[in-house]
């Protein structure tokens, strides 16, 4: 905690502990509960004002922050008085993280106030000091904080930003002048939030989504070079076939083989097979949707792990919730997503292998 470093003269003007003199002497009471002060100005502690007879009470404790915060006001102030506003360009960082996919675009724009600004120097602390209009369509509101101070609460609809400093040393408190020299070093006006009216954060959101979107093929065409399925036909399509899709030309759903030990799988579909110790294995396959034979087009992918080549005792609990559900009666674990099953069991297979017919994995 700051001791207390200026306080009022009887004509209520702002005094630093330099400029008074030493003792009760100094005629200056306490900016908060108005009690008379003396001026403590010794070699040994720092130089700071002091209740008589310490009859501070407990609100007093703020009063230095109380005075940080006003003297910061006046200076930022100042600042608009010699050249307007300092708002740097807002940035703003989009990502998109996921399982295998981590991505990010920086976004960054002006925004400029229009008019005369709105002064509230008297305001509370989780009040915002200054309100103006932005050329971008929105009104900003800027807090003015010591570092030590919690942020703001959001206001999703209007711009915030923060005047803030890190508190001044103790020597530097003694004079107007120091504190003025500290405030123009290490004062700062930093965004805190500014809504999307232009679009460009929904825009480059997008972007990243289609980029994430091609990660993603990309990572499925690889899986699927590694496990060895057949491609689709180049006079058909030249785009590597993605993993779990069967044969190019399907056989129709009715004809398509089922098989017993991969329950409610989708017809025409590969299976990856996953030996994670001698006790247990796992099937990872598409489940049936609706959609059309092939499955290429399906608007939504579902995916499940099953037990192979039986269920074995506590397959219910081996998969973590985060990759899947036990699903007891169907006896297949839902699978959250695709991409997290298949990295949870990838780090820790012994052996993986891909085919169209689970019965090749008997006794791998």
């Amino acid at each position: 905690m700051t001791p207390l470093f200026s306080a009022l003269n009887a004509s209520g003007a702002l005094r630093f502990i330099s400029e008074v003199a030493r003792g009760s002497g100094c005629g200056c009471s306490c900016p908060v509960c108005g009690s008379p002060l003396v001026a403590r100005q010794g070699a040994a502690n720092e130089w700071h004002f002091a209740h008589e007879a310490s009859q501070e009470r407990p609100e007093c404790e703020t009063a230095s922050a109380s005075m940080l915060r006003r003297l910061m006001i006046e200076h930022l102030r100042a600042r608009e008085g010699t050249g307007g506003l300092p708002l740097p360009p807002y940035r703003q960082r989009v990502s998109i993280v996921r399982t295998l996919i981590n991505v990010h675009e920086d976004v960054q724009w002006r925004a400029r106030p229009m008019g005369h600004a709105q002064w509230q120097p008297l305001a509370p602390a989780h009040e915002p000091v200054v309100r103006v209009r932005l050329d971008t369509g929105v009104e900003l509101h800027i807090h003015v904080v010591l570092d030590a101070s919690a942020p703001p609460p959001p206001e999703a609809a209007v711009a915030q930003a923060v005047f803030r400093c890190p508190l001044p040393p103790p020597g530097v408190l003694r004079d107007r002048g120091s504190v003025d020299r500290h405030l123009a070093q290490h004062a700062e006006l930093v965004w805190l939030h500014h809504p999307d009216t232009m679009g460009l954060i929904a825009a480059a959101q997008a972007r990243l989504e289609s980029r994430s979107r091609q990660i993603y093929r990309n990572w499925l065409n690889m899986a699927h070079a590694a496990g060895g399925p057949a491609t689709v036909d180049e006079a058909e399509d030249s785009r590597p076939a993605p993993l779990f899709y069967g044969p190019a030309t399907p056989i129709l759903p009715e004809s398509a083989p089922r098989y017993d030990c991969a329950p409610g799988h989708a017809p025409n579909i590969s299976f990856t097979f996953y030996r994670l110790s001698e006790t247990e294995a796992w099937l990872l396959y598409l489940l049936e949707r609706k959609g059309p034979a092939d499955w290429r087009a399906a608007s939504e992918k579902l995916y499940a792990l099953a037990p192979y080549p039986a269920r074995f005792a506590g397959w219910e609990d081996a998969v973590p919730t985060s990759v899947g559900v036990a699903d007891r009666v169907a006896g297949i674990v839902r699978c959250r997503g695709f991409l997290d099953a298949v990295t949870y069991l990838s780090r820790r297979s012994q052996l993986t292998r891909s085919g169209r017919d689970p019965s090749v994995f008997l006794g791998a």
